[in-house]
């Protein structure tokens, strides 16, 4: 009875031994599928597409779902194009899941990272050596620059000049900017010479003046401006928009009497019109008499002194321009000199519209030779 309970004993065995290798086989590894690039630029849009692979086929559909962490959020940053969980098909070594990189309106600095690593697997998968897939995602260099490259502009002071950021981002930007031109009276602000765009904003705007109160023609009708210097390492200047050049548009000063005169003194002048009324008045300097006053057709009198004091003999031309730079019409474009300016109606001035006929008056004429 011992031996037959024993042999029983040792058939049991066998059996359990036998039972459990074609239950519990060896189960198929699952494994990422590593690839040497994992850094991907978030304006590009990027899809990224993940392999995941069996060390030998399933007997089996075999479900696979992923965790996703990291400094890079799931549905704000990236996002899941194709469904989980992941199914693996019996008789198949691989499968596939994708994420598209998001492209917001935010500048974040340096590159927020994801890792990718197995959730729940199927009851007869285990898991092999690569289970995580890592990536990146950084922002190329957000681009500042002017809003315009060139910009065509009336003569004014405190012009304001916008400058743009590609997005905001969580710092603020600090810009150096230089200004050229060859008229003394056109400038970018003392002030603005370094601006700052606030972290969390988009544009900041800076400030020129371009008004001279005189006739302006050609190279000093020009400001450039100039961003110089970026002091923050995740900002770069767009191309073509790192200078402007604002071309300004002379404003109609009316008038503009050039003298030439043999004496440097300085003469006062007064502009009335027909019934003694001042239409303008100042001091002639420079060479030219700025007539601004003069809103309405009809004829006007220039009237010369020189500090109540007689001056003898000046010779004196006159070219008179108006605000389009075309030469207007001066009768008989004379020399012509003063024996005495005190209180002298020297130029009688016809207007009508822009059109303005002048005409020597009460002067001692010596000859009339042109002036060119």
């Amino acid at each position: 009875m011992k031996q037959i309970s024993v042999l029983f004993s040792i058939l049991l065995l066998i059996w359990g031994c036998k039972n459990e290798v074609e239950v519990s086989p060896e189960a198929p590894r699952v494994q990422f599928l590593v690839s040497p690039q994992h850094i991907y630029q978030e304006s590009k849009s990027d899809t990224i597409s993940i392999s995941v692979i069996l060390s030998k086929p399933s007997t089996q559909n075999e479900k696979i779902d992923f965790s996703f962490n990291g400094s890079a959020i799931l549905g704000q940053d990236y996002q899941l194009i194709t469904p989980t969980p992941l199914i693996i098909k019996a008789g198949d070594l691989k499968g596939e899941i994708k994420l598209k990189i998001i492209k917001d309106l935010v500048f974040e600095s340096g590159t927020e990272n994801v890792t990718v690593t197995f959730k729940t697997l199927g009851s007869n998968l285990q898991v092999g050596t690569n289970n995580s897939f890592e990536f990146g995602i950084y922002d190329a260099k957000a681009l500042v620059g002017f809003e315009l490259a060139t910009l065509d502009i009336h003569e004014a002071n405190n012009i304001k000049v916008k400058v743009k950021l590609e997005k905001p981002i969580n710092e603020d930007v600090v810009l150096y900017l230089a200004s050229s031109s060859t008229n003394p009276y056109y400038r970018l602000h003392t002030n603005h010479e370094k601006v700052v765009i606030a972290a969390g904003s988009t544009e900041t705007f800076v400030s020129v003046d371009l008004l001279d109160t005189r006739p302006t023609t050609g190279q000093n009708l020009l400001l450039s401006l100039k961003i110089t210097e970026i002091k923050n390492d995740d900002i770069m200047i767009a191309s073509g928009l790192g200078s402007l050049l604002i071309k300004a548009i002379d404003t109609n000063w009316g008038l503009q009497l050039f003298v030439d005169w043999n004496n440097n003194t300085d003469i006062d002048y007064e502009i009335v019109d027909s019934n003694g009324n001042s239409s303008d008045f100042g001091i002639a300097k420079g060479g030219f008499v700025t007539v601004q006053n003069l809103q309405n057709d009809g004829t006007y009198y220039l009237k010369l002194k020189v500090n109540g004091n007689l001056l003898d003999k000046t010779t004196m031309a006159i070219i008179a321009k108006n605000n389009t730079n075309d030469i207007v019409s001066v009768v008989g474009n004379y020399k012509f000199n003063f024996l005495k300016i005190e209180d002298s109606m020297a130029l009688r001035i016809d207007k009508q519209g822009l059109n303005y006929t002048i005409i020597p008056r009460d002067i001692s004429i010596v000859s009339p030779v042109g002036i060119g």
